[in-house]
């Protein structure tokens, strides 16, 4: 019993985790539905995608400082609970402009959801020995992978998106206030108010300071990574039906083999870092996402392009997770700082790449925009090279 009680939080941060990864997942499964039953072309949905990275940028000024005023326990709880309401939302409009205001605030949610969550989990972590933030990381992707293979099961027996999310919701939304109680709070005010001071009096010092060099870095990686996340959540079925032409109720496996080898790599990430390194380990993965995207652009058939996806999932599996780890075992900036400026510059990347993804899909083509983002692969192999490596971020329980 006591060992639970000790436990109980990294438990409640995984599970709210696994529904978090599986919202965006949720969403992602029924894009191609949804674009359909709007009657969109790909360039016209490549903006449509666009408003949820509006929202992403809306939320990036007042993010840190609105968990900070709040604390990441009741911020996960408030957010994630109105990221379930709108996940509803999306699949309720019938209107293209309200469905834009909808991804807008979609976008503003996933983004505070983010950030109040990973400084939970750092809070959490801080009572075990070594890195464990992997494993959060990994539930969110089985999240993720679960909520796809739902997805994929609901078009095939032809569920209405509306249907589909408010079942997935109302389990989620059940869960997260069963479990809220076991989240823990951040540290005293005073402590806060102390280092408040201390940031006021050196403020009058320094007008402006640079962020960390490897803060940025980190925050680029991130992007690289998210970029190619979203790429794969927004674009991998729609790659599916119109590239490789793949049976309707193939169409989701896509998506749900890159997610499965996504959740698999995060799970793994402990022992590659281990043996390799984290830069090593962060060379492999940019070599990964690189081979995966080029083999289903110039072999897209069925098989090919599922192996591929796979491929590609163990290539992402890993990046933001140590870039993560990374950032809060940074010792020159705090470690909610960081965490705001890394996820924020790699949720860009995440909601920016996707709209993108689609103008260049209607200009040219969808292979040509996988092409591209594959590219980025190799971008992390190269940048990996100049990141410092904190000698207390290395040990791994």
């Amino acid at each position: 019993m006591l060992f639970m009680k000790k436990h109980l939080p990294r438990l409640a941060v995984c599970i709210l985790f696994f529904f978090f990864g599986g919202i965006s997942a949720s969403w992602a499964s029924r894009i191609p539905t949804i674009k359909d039953s709007f009657a969109v072309n790909d360039s016209a949905w490549g903006f449509v995608l666009l408003f949820i990275s509006i929202g992403t940028l809306i939320s990036l000024p007042f993010a840190g400082k609105t968990i900070q005023l709040m604390g990441s326990k009741k911020a996960t709880s408030y957010f994630l609970l109105c990221y379930f309401i709108l996940l509803i939302g999306i699949g309720y409009w019938d209107s293209l402009w309200q469905l834009k205001f909808n991804l807008v605030l979609f976008g503003i949610c996933s983004n505070l959801t983010n950030i109040a969550i990973n400084t939970q989990a750092i809070n959490v972590s801080k009572n075990y020995k070594g890195q464990i933030i992997g494993s959060f990381h990994g539930t969110w992707s089985i999240g993720g992978f679960a909520a796809s293979w739902l997805g994929a099961e609901m078009i095939s027996k032809q569920i209405p998106t509306l249907e589909h999310f408010a079942f997935y919701s109302s389990i989620g939304i059940i869960a997260t206030i069963i479990f809220l109680r076991y989240l823990i709070k951040d540290a005293p005010k005073a402590n806060d108010n102390l280092e408040n001071k201390k940031t006021l009096s050196t403020s009058k010092k320094k007008s402006f300071t640079l962020p960390d060099k490897n803060l940025v870095l980190l925050g680029l990686l991130s992007f690289f990574a998210m970029l190619a996340e979203g790429t794969m959540t927004d674009w991998s079925s729609e790659y599916m039906k119109h590239i490789v032409i793949a049976p309707i109720e193939l169409v989701g496996y896509g998506l749900t083999a890159y997610m499965f080898a996504m959740a698999s790599g995060r799970f793994l990430s402990d022992y590659t870092v281990r043996k390799y390194g984290e830069q090593k380990t962060l060379m492999i993965c940019g070599i990964l996402l690189w081979i995966g995207l080029t083999t289903c652009v110039i072999y897209p058939s069925v098989y090919t392009t599922i192996i591929s996806f796979m491929i590609v999932g163990l290539g992402v599996s890993a990046i933001v997770p140590m870039a993560y780890n990374l950032a809060g075992n940074n010792e020159r900036t705090p470690p909610q700082q960081a965490l705001t400026l890394v996820t924020s510059i790699g949720f860009l990347g995440f909601f920016l790449g996707p709209p993108v993804i689609g103008f260049i899909a209607q200009i040219y083509s969808l292979k040509l925009a996988f092409a591209i983002v594959a590219v980025f692969g190799i971008a992390i192999s190269i940048v990996s090279r100049f990141i410092q490596i904190e000698t207390k971020s290395i040990e791994i329980s």
